[in-house]
């Protein structure tokens, strides 16, 4: 029998970044973190020079083993001159165990192209190339209804993003989020998550795949149907961060399940698979949940916005064999957690 890997909440569980009062765009809540993790020297050098700190926080920088760079979502107050209601994204810099090392005082990407004028949110990143890119889900003004589809951006140093538009595919031509790209190609092709909020396999996990990072790209279909649970009136399903590659070739997923109760309340919840691309149906095993909202900063949110019980990640990577996983507490703050090498060694051997 499996069970899902042991998840060691860091810093007793208090949050690694919460909002700062004086800064109009993130006074509210900060949420839902992207990540990059760097290492090579080189790159690490080029990036850190180029980044909107002064000399001495550089020189911090530069003293650490890798770098965690953090791509969070923002909300603030609304405002006569401007609405902080609407998502943007904030850059901030961690230590590889996930202590915070710096934090840029604006915004480093704005809901300012008109397909995400409502804001800009839940951003996965994967390296391709040389670049970075972001996949994001951007929010737009719409009647009858506003409309939630799957964008894309890239950089070099986490600090200027280029946008490349909406993603290039028919299935983004309805609502669409929760996209996310796995690391290098699997049989030629890049590989890309999606969780379509219409049409047949609604709230599911869908795959899709092209020939370059920037598409087009086309569907294979439905792949993780929520598996459900009793406890609760309505599943859906979503992914989390991009899928990371296993010695073997195989990949630990981490994904996200969203529970309705009778009430209508929520709960989210993160879950964990096994992906082998030369595996018919490529998954492999699912367990669930991995980890559940437990803590003050994970089930009691921002009182305004009234959002309770929720872990979410959009992002992790592993350092010297662990896994660390920055997370959202009640779409409210950043928090961390790590998975032992030996837990997902054990995880991944498991029949």
């Amino acid at each position: 029998m499996t069970s899902t890997p042991r998840v060691q909440r860091l810093h007793g569980g208090t949050p690694i970044l919460r909002r700062i009062e004086d800064h109009p765009w993130e006074n509210r809540v900060t949420f839902n973190p992207a990540c990059a993790f760097v290492q090579e020297r080189p790159l690490m050098e080029s990036i850190v020079s180029s980044l909107p700190f002064d000399a001495s926080t550089k020189e911090l920088l530069l003293k650490q083993d890798g770098l965690c760079f953090l791509l969070y979502r923002a909300q603030g107050a609304r405002r006569d001159d401007y609405d902080h209601t609407r998502s943007s994204m904030g850059l901030a810099v961690l230590s590889p165990g996930l202590d915070l090392l710096a934090r840029h005082d604006r915004p480093v990407m704005l809901p300012d192209q008109p397909y995400e004028d409502l804001g800009v949110e839940d951003a996965r990143i994967t390296r391709a190339g040389d670049r970075y890119y972001a996949f994001y889900t951007a929010y737009h003004s719409g009647k009858p209804a506003n409309r939630v589809r799957i964008a894309i951006a890239s950089t070099k140093d986490f600090s200027r993003w280029e946008k490349h538009g909406l993603l290039k595919g028919d299935f983004n031509g309805i609502d669409n989020k929760n996209a996310m790209l796995f690391p290098g190609k699997i049989d030629g092709k890049y590989i890309m998550f999606h969780r379509p909020m219409e049409g047949p396999g609604r709230m599911s996990i869908h795959w899709a795949e092209a020939n370059d990072v920037l598409g087009p790209w086309k569907t294979r279909g439905l792949l993780m149907k929520p598996l459900g649970n009793p406890l609760y009136a309505d599943t859906w399903t979503g992914g989390g961060p991009p899928p990371l590659l296993l010695p073997d070739g195989r990949y630990l997923i981490i994904y996200h399940n969203g529970n309705r109760k009778a009430d209508n309340s929520r709960v989210y919840e993160l879950a964990v698979a096994i992906g082998d691309p030369h595996a018919k149906g490529f998954i492999t095993r699912r367990d669930e949940p991995l980890m559940s909202p437990e803590t003050p900063a994970e089930t009691q949110g921002d009182a305004d916005l009234g959002v309770n019980n929720v872990v979410f990640a959009c992002g992790c990577y592993t350092y010297r064999g662990d896994l660390y996983l920055p997370y959202a507490g009640a779409d409210s703050v950043v928090c961390g957690a790590k998975i032992a090498a030996a837990e997902i060694a054990r995880y991944a051997a498991e029949k």
